[in-house]
């Protein structure tokens, strides 16, 4: 495992180091035969720092790690490349700051460390104020490492998928759901969408406007307005699905697909 993480304490920047001030090398393998699981639940974290080889993850509440070495490197768990989980058929997951995955808890006697990480994936949903407030109950959490926004842990453990709510000053609320795909649609259904007609869903995303042409072939022919509803970080759409509750869930499940660029 590496031997320290260097961070600035302000803004949550992180120190550039040369590599071998990491302590890279043939151990940080997962055949490291010093490796031990901590627990068998699986935790849920961000990627804080990512040098294309190993990096840096932040576990995210309500996850909380019990073991002596849980303090070490201001708290956080180191990752290797090794350690990224791909799906059968599929490439190595991309990996960068800000993503966020599920991984198992290991120690190895110089801190802890992430196996098993699987890269979950974000559906950006939009709500009016009084969904929103209906939605989010419990109290909020915020994080250094998530900027303009707050997340629900009790959500959390409700609907198996991360809630993240940003604070931009828009006419509606904007909602990031992270989850394995199948999860993040079931919730998206069940506690975002809202009657469409009879045995109809109504659901309505944000969609980057550079990815437009990614959902022409959807399920269901959602409808793209033909402007922009928000425009920043990036300039996006508002995607709107209405259909049965079997094909809307199918069309988020190809609207994910789609954002990562997978068939």
């Amino acid at each position: 495992m590496a031997r320290a993480a260097g961070r600035k304490v302000s803004g949550a920047q992180w120190k550039v180091k040369e590599e071998a001030a990491w302590g890279w090398g043939p151990k940080d393998g997962p055949e490291n035969p010093q490796r031990q699981r901590v627990q068998e639940d699986r935790c849920v974290g961000l990627i804080t720092e990512w040098r294309g080889y190993m990096g840096w993850i932040a576990p995210i509440a309500p996850f909380s790690i019990d073991h002596d070495q849980a303090s070490k490197h201001w708290g956080l768990i180191y990752v290797t490349k090794q350690d990224l989980a791909v799906l059968p058929g599929a490439h190595l997951p991309w990996m960068r700051a800000g993503r966020v995955v599920d991984f198992l808890v290991y120690s190895d006697g110089d801190g802890l460390g992430a196996e098993d990480v699987r890269a979950l994936s974000p559906l950006r949903v939009t709500l009016t104020h009084a969904e929103a407030r209906a939605l989010l109950k419990g109290r909020p959490e915020r994080s250094e490492y998530l900027t303009d926004s707050e997340q629900y842990p009790n959500l959390m453990r409700d609907l198996g998928v991360l809630v993240r709510k940003y604070s931009w000053p828009l006419p509606f609320v904007t909602l990031e759901l992270w989850g394995h795909m199948e999860d993040v649609a079931g919730a998206a259904l069940e506690y975002c969408s809202s009657a469409g007609g009879a045995e109809h869903r109504r659901l309505q995303l944000l969609l980057p406007e550079d990815k437009i042409a990614q959902v022409e072939d959807l399920p269901g022919n959602p409808k793209v307005s033909t402007h922009t509803v928000v425009q920043t970080p990036v300039p996006c759409r508002s995607l709107v699905m209405e259909s049965s509750a079997e094909d809307c869930r199918k069309a988020v499940v190809a609207f994910l697909r789609a954002m990562e660029g997978r068939p």
